[in-house]
């Protein structure tokens, strides 16, 4: 009778342990399914509301492709073969913060060096606005022609920031490219910050940062 008993008692303990162990099981998927889904959400709500915004772009020349050469000529002795990209720069402004409805500035610099067999290359610049949550979703991009021919041009990408964008910081890239390759990264980090009280009064601010540089060997 008592080796019943403990027979009985100790499957009802692995019983009770199972079932907590199932509990348990089953909290933490409900919980990750609900983080899952909110991160979806968030995505969802960044990529509608950057999907709407309006993107912008300029390009001005600032020297002659005859002027460019001359600098590259007396620094090197004589022209590349090739077409030759010799500068690629980008900046955010304002760098400091500004509310949404402000326009931010992407601000380009590009010198191309053409070359002495003649061949006029595509320059093209991309965008890219990555997503704050998941860095690998882009929420919107623009590819614009630079130009064919030599020279140094200033180009400038302009957006506004969209009222009820997640606070985050959102990757912008920004790509040089010469005849679909791709040469030349520049990549900033834009921060959405929200002051004021918790009840949603308050302000979204963004900053950028001093950008990355990432070139083709």
């Amino acid at each position: 009778m008592a080796r019943l008993t403990l027979a009985v008692l100790l499957a009802v303990g692995t019983s009770v342990v199972q079932a907590q162990s199932f509990l348990d099981r089953l909290k933490d998927a409900v919980e990750e399914t609900a983080k899952q889904t909110a991160e979806q959400v968030v995505i969802q709500t960044a990529s509608d509301l950057v999907r709407e915004m309006i993107i912008t772009y300029t390009l001005e020349q600032t020297s002659s492709e005859a002027e460019v050469s001359e600098v590259y000529e007396e620094e090197n002795g004589e022209l590349p073969v090739n077409t030759t990209v010799t500068a690629y720069r980008t900046e955010i402004l304002p760098a400091a913060a500004v509310s949404p409805g402000t326009e931010v500035h992407v601000k380009t610099f590009i010198e191309v060096v053409p070359g002495s067999n003649g061949k006029k290359a595509v320059i093209e610049e991309k965008l890219i606005i990555w997503d704050n949550e998941d860095n690998t979703v882009a929420l919107k991009s623009m590819r614009k022609r630079a130009g064919s021919k030599g020279g140094a041009f200033a180009g400038e990408f302009t957006f506004s920031l969209p009222e009820g964008m997640p606070q985050g910081v959102y990757p912008i890239t920004t790509s040089l490219m010469m005849d679909g390759e791709w040469l030349q990264d520049e990549k900033h980090r834009l921060q959405l910050v929200f002051y004021g009280e918790s009840d949603g009064d308050g302000t979204l601010v963004a900053a950028g940062n001093n950008p990355e540089s990432e070139r083709t060997p």
